[in-house]
């Protein structure tokens, strides 16, 4: 197996299992123990920016590996391909979580992100109107598909900025 493919599937099995992880635990402890005191967006973007961390670890090891299977020589070039294929895998793979996610373990997942968000705009104390209209834009971001979509573009578009980044650092120097 190619070692990009090998740790685009790495990758994104560890993406898929920490935000499963998060958005389930994490979750059922804010409802247990904080009476919601977290919203859940804020637990979102926490979970998410650990998976970038994971992105940069995943993209760093498949290319150190290329080079180490290429006899300690990797070209720049190839470095950001690696990478972005990489990317790309763990965005086909965290696709296949969020599918499961939003359809089979947490099915009410959309309808409590706009719950979520229509608390916090409450308490933030934006007029009804207001409320009403970003909750709109919110229906439409937490569909399962708009969901399925932001993992395959969101990781593949920051995947292949990071690839760019850690080539600098993988790539043989001259």
């Amino acid at each position: 197996m190619k070692s990009f493919v090998k740790y685009g599937l790495w990758t994104g099995i560890a993406s898929g299992l920490w935000g499963i992880g998060c958005f389930t635990i994490v979750g059922r402890l804010n409802t247990a123990f904080f009476h919601q005191s977290i919203p859940a967006t804020q637990i979102r973007s926490y979970s998410g920016l650990f998976s970038i961390v994971i992105l940069i670890v995943g993209i760093y090891l498949g290319m150190r590996e290329v080079k180490r299977k290429n006899g300690d020589v990797l070209a720049y070039g190839m470095a950001v391909k690696a990478g972005i294929i990489i990317s790309a895998i763990t965005g086909v793979i965290l696709c296949l979580f969020t599918l499961l996610y939003c359809t089979v373990i947490n099915p009410g997942y959309a309808d409590f992100m706009v719950k979520d968000t229509g608390k916090a705009l409450a308490a933030a104390g934006k007029a009804p109107e207001e409320i009403s209209r970003r909750l709109e834009g919110v229906r439409k971001e937490f569909t399962t598909g708009a969901q399925v979509m932001m993992a395959l573009v969101g990781q593949t578009a920051v995947g292949s900025v990071l690839a760019l980044i850690v080539g600098l650092f993988v790539r043989t120097k001259k």
